[in-house]
């Protein structure tokens, strides 16, 4: 991905790499550009304005008006095992990596005959059942120390949250962009999502911190994705 951002083409990129960059321009599309891995100049110009910089006032809002411009998952661009970033666009998978490194662990636990495991490298896959004998117990985290717990067999659960990152104390700055405003934006204070596959959890949960309640259980549906938000301190399941 370093090697992407900085030359803005990747020839014979992993067999990974492709797939995963595929797997997010499926929900970009699903979600008219609310998932989108084109916001990496966000994520550095926050970074550099309240971290490295140290500054505690607003954003300059022409410079972030001029990164806006290269916002867009469409400038992603494969064929066959080449990657290309068009209009100096820079990735992050930040949003969808780590779902699909987990799916692929129990893919690899499951041609060795490991069918029975709860599996976490960024998200959380419930393969099989505990001790073989019943369904997983997950705890779903919200804020102030509220929490709730579902069970599962076989599935896969992501959470995403604005608190997840924040860049200063007031927490209105923090890492989930909205691609078409270059604003620190969510809906809910929580979102989890419960799906056949991690990668999937991972960035339905990320990208429906940008939709609203309608739009969430309408995408969930169509991907045979349960979700469960968290709004004025409360779990409400809306799918």
């Amino acid at each position: 991905i370093v090697l992407l951002n900085k030359n803005k083409i990747l020839a014979n990129a992993s067999p990974g790499l492709t797939d995963v960059i595929k797997k997010s321009k499926i929900i970009s599309e699903l979600t008219n550009g609310a998932f989108d891995i084109t916001v990496q100049p966000l994520w550095n110009f926050y970074y550099d304005h309240f971290i490295v910089q140290g500054k505690q006032t607003y954003p300059d809002i022409e410079k972030l008006e001029s990164i806006k411009e290269v916002i867009n998952w469409k400038n992603v661009h494969i064929k066959d095992n080449t990657i290309v970033l068009k209009n100096d666009a820079s990735i992050t998978l930040n949003g969808i990596a780590q779902g699909w490194i987990t799916d692929n662990i129990v893919n690899i636990l499951r041609k060795n005959n490991i069918n029975n495991t709860l599996v976490d490298f960024g998200e959380t896959f419930a393969s099989g059942n505990y001790e073989n004998s019943r369904p997983w117990n997950i705890q779903l985290r919200g804020p102030s120390n509220i929490n709730k717990i579902i069970k599962l067999t076989n599935k896969a659960v992501a959470t995403s949250s604005p608190s997840g990152t924040v860049f200063e104390p007031s927490e209105k700055f923090h890492h989930i962009f909205n691609p078409k405003t270059g604003l620190s934006e969510s809906s809910f204070e929580t979102v989890s999502v419960i799906s056949d596959k991690a990668w999937l959890s991972d960035s339905i949960a990320t990208s429906a911190l940008l939709l609203d309640n309608n739009k969430v259980k309408t995408l969930c549906n169509k991907l045979k994705a349960d979700a469960f938000i968290v709004k004025n301190k409360i779990f409400q399941n809306i799918t």
